[in-house]
C-alpha cells in the first residue's frame, strides 16, 4: 500500500496514476487514436470501532466516495480531454486500524498528429516555394523530355 514515510494523518487521500487504455490507430495519413487515461484516489480511513462498538469503515467509505464524486465527476481539468468519469472502486487492505480503498476514474483523450514526432519533423521543414516537374512522356526510357517549375506565392 502506502509506505510509512508517505503516510498522512487519517483520514487521508492519495491521487495516483493508473492504467492507460488505447484504441486502434484510426488514420492512414496522420495520427488519430483514442486514449482512456486512468487515475485512482486511494483513501485511508480509520477502521477503529466507533462509540457504539461497531466498525465505522463501511459508512465512511460511502461518505468519502460521495465527497470525491462531488469534487471530480464531470470536471474537465484538461481542455483537450472529456470530463472525468467514475470507473469503480475496490478494497485494497483492511486491518483493525486502517481501511485502504481505491476509487478509479478515467478521462478520454484523442491522440492526434500534434502529439507525435512526425508533426515536429513537418513543422521543422522550410515552406514549400517551388515545385519541379520532370516528364518522360514519349516512352518511359529514363530520359526527361520536359521540365517545368511552378513557383508558389
Amino acid at each position: 500500500a502506502i509506505p510509512d514515510a508517505g503516510k498522512l494523518k487519517l483520514p487521508a487521500a492519495y491521487v495516483v496514476p493508473s492504467e492507460d487504455v488505447t484504441g486502434e490507430q484510426k488514420s492512414q495519413t496522420d495520427y488519430w487514436q483514442d486514449l482512456t487515461e486512468g487515475f485512482s484516489v486511494i483513501v485511508v480511513l480509520s477502521n477503529e470501532r466507533d462509540e457504539k462498538g461497531q466498525w465505522a469503515s463501511y459508512d465512511a467509505v460511502h461518505d468519502v466516495r460521495h465527497e470525491i464524486w462531488k469534487a471530480v465527476l464531470g470536471w474537465t481539468p484538461d481542455p483537450d480531454a472529456h470530463e472525468i468519469t467514475y470507473a469503480g472502486g475496490m478494497l485494497l487492505e483492511l486491518n483493525r486500524y486502517e481501511l485502504y480503498y481505491q476509487f478509479d476514474f478515467t478521462m478520454k483523450y484523442e491522440i492526434d498528429e500534434s502529439d507525435t514526432r512526425q508533426q515536429d519533423d513537418l513543422n521543422a521543414l522550410d515552406d514549400l516555394k517551388t515545385i519541379g516537374i520532370d516528364v518522360d512522356f514519349i516512352e518511359p526510357d529514363g530520359e526527361t523530355e520536359h521540365h517545368t517549375e511552378i513557383t508558389l506565392p
